[in-house]
């Protein structure tokens, strides 16, 4: 519906020029409505020639073409409006968008503050800088300006959300929740505030309160994997352990499970007296919380000590590898520097025996043949 009234005033606009003809403008109007973007802006060079001084024709101009994503093309059309006009806010709202739309923040941060020197109270600018700062820059130095847009605006779904995840931040608990409540109170069914309610409520250990806006979220559809954490560790809080058991399971199931579900599974199971589960799950968080890529990395550092001659680091670092993951290809380089470099022929033995019987992938059979080469004589 906006974007319709858009288009109908920039078709009305187009009739204060008396060369255009009514089949122009409803052509034009066609064009506009279909969103074909490109084609009006070439219509509009057929129909106006230059030197175009109507600021609503130049108006019109840089529309369609910023549109048509013609953006540098736009911004001439819009810098001609301000030549006339330096004040003409319109003009410096486009020509903001369009420094925003490529990137360039600090140029359109300079068009949004001279509309602020015009209107100082225009809550979009303050929206607009708070949004591109956040994006750009990060939430924490857009704080000036989402407390100007909010308080020019404080049922603003969006900045009251970012506002307040500011002030959480910064352990300003009181003032986060009545930004927050202000704008539910315009909007009941807002997910993003209802969110920042729950978001703010598990930061204060308010378990009563993550569970009942939680459960508020899930009757409205909005089921995630963060929601689903907090309601369970909510829920084992306030000593509701079966329950915390099911919420947190269905991360399980989902693959989505974080080593904090895990061990609030672990601790549910716990309290129970449960201790076979409790175990196992202590077990899964233990494993979740080590980086899959911890063997590899132990095995490289060893790796990289071998190759310096530093045998004794090199079997410190592998071993340390085998903890977390046990690798043929790890097994078989302890048992070479065994054999090979410290002459330790039991342990070479031991760590060849081992590797043979590690099931070695495709792709090292030299070394098996090795290995068992050197068992045989390891072993006269």
């Amino acid at each position: 519906m906006k974007k319709s009234f858009i288009i109908l005033l920039t078709f009305a606009n187009f009739q204060v020029q008396s060369q255009v003809k009514d089949a122009d403008n409803l052509y034009l109007l066609d064009l506009l409505q279909s969103q074909r973007y490109v084609e009006a802006s070439d219509y509009l060079k057929k129909i106006f020639q230059e030197p175009i001084r109507d600021n609503k024709v130049l108006s019109r101009f840089g529309y369609s073409l910023k549109m048509a994503g013609r953006l540098s093309e736009a911004e001439t059309y819009y810098r001609r409006i301000l030549e006339k006009d330096s004040t003409e806010v319109s003009a410096l709202f486009s020509l903001a968008g369009i420094n925003q739309a490529k990137g360039n923040f600090k140029m359109a941060g300079d068009y949004y503050k001279l509309i602020l020197e015009i209107d100082s109270n225009n809550f979009s600018v303050y929206r607009q800088l708070s949004d591109m700062i956040e994006s750009s820059e990060g939430l924490i130095f857009a704080t000036p300006y989402l407390a100007k847009a909010n308080y020019l605006n404080p049922k603003d779904g969006d900045v009251a959300y970012s506002y307040s995840k500011v002030l959480k931040a910064a352990k300003q608990y009181q003032l986060a929740e009545a930004v927050l409540d202000t704008a539910i109170a315009a909007d009941t069914t807002n997910l993003y505030l209802l969110r920042g309610k729950s978001e703010l409520a598990y930061a204060r250990d308010n378990w009563p309160a993550v569970v009942e806006i939680i459960n508020r979220l899930i009757s409205l559809g909005d089921e995630n994997a963060l929601s689903l954490k907090m309601l369970g560790e909510a829920y084992y809080s306030i000593k509701k352990y079966d329950l915390a058991i099911e919420i947190l399971k269905k991360l399980e199931e989902t693959s989505q499970q974080t080593e904090s579900s895990l061990y609030f599974l672990a601790m549910s199971y716990k309290a129970l007296e449960n201790y076979p589960r409790a175990i196992e799950y202590f077990n899964k968080t233990l494993k979740e919380s080590i980086s899959p890529n911890t063997a590899a990395y132990y095995a490289l550092i060893g790796d990289s000590n071998q190759k310096r001659n530093q045998m004794k680091s090199a079997l410190a670092s592998y071993q340390k590898s085998l903890f977390f993951d046990n690798k043929p290809i790890t097994l078989y380089s302890m048992a070479t520097i065994y054999d090979q470099k410290l002459n330790d022929k039991p342990s070479a033995l031991r760590f060849y025996r081992r590797y043979l019987e590690s099931n070695p992938p495709k792709g090292q059979e030299s070394y098996l043949e090795y290995s068992k080469f050197r068992v045989g004589q390891l072993e006269k």
